[in-house]
């Protein structure tokens, strides 16, 4: 067993099979870990250890670590426009004081609703939309957000084209 594999072993052992905390610092091993299923994530444990020069059993007992912690999460990225949704949009939300945890748990809640963030500016919500067609993404701004109620300002944009789209994060953040 390497010493990184003793280290590992020792911490499971430690810790527990409880969730990290939110707080918990990623080594070198760990964003290796992460880089490698961001560039193919059916890529196995035998093969990531391979690269990495670690056991199978590390890299497991790793990736659970990282999954129960929130710090990583592999899942599937379909493309919204083979699914059938044409138009692809972002709102800008204003909400009433008061109202926005409200709002938040509605739009959060709804399946056109792709992705909900509470901001600092000129809007407190931002949001991601995939709709069918122009009269879907229509009916969501005129009928469905209105009747929320708390939302005094919505601004859309609908996205034409993308250039880019990467859910792999930079390893070394600045």
């Amino acid at each position: 067993m390497s010493a990184q594999e003793d280290q590992d072993h020792r911490g499971a052992s430690e810790a527990g099979t409880g969730a990290m905390s939110a707080d918990v610092i990623l080594d070198e091993l760990d964003a290796a870990i992460i880089r490698h299923l961001q560039e193919d994530g059916r890529r196995t444990y035998r093969e990531i250890g391979r690269d990495l020069d670690v056991s199978e059993g590390t890299v497991r007992f790793r990736c659970r670590r990282l999954t129960e912690s929130g710090a990583l999460r592999v899942v599937a990225i379909a493309d919204p426009v083979r699914l059938g949704y044409r138009v692809l949009a972002f709102l800008l939300l204003q909400i009433e004081p008061g109202a926005h945890l409200r709002v938040i748990d509605t739009l959060t809640s709804w399946r056109e609703v792709t992705y909900v963030s509470s901001c600092v500016g000129r809007a407190d919500t931002y949001l991601q939309v995939v709709c069918r067609d122009d009269q879907e993404l229509f009916d969501l701004l005129t009928t469905k957000i209105p009747s929320i109620g708390g939302v005094t300002h919505c601004e859309s944009f609908t996205e034409l084209k993308i250039h880019k789209i990467s859910y792999a994060y930079p390893s070394d953040p600045a």
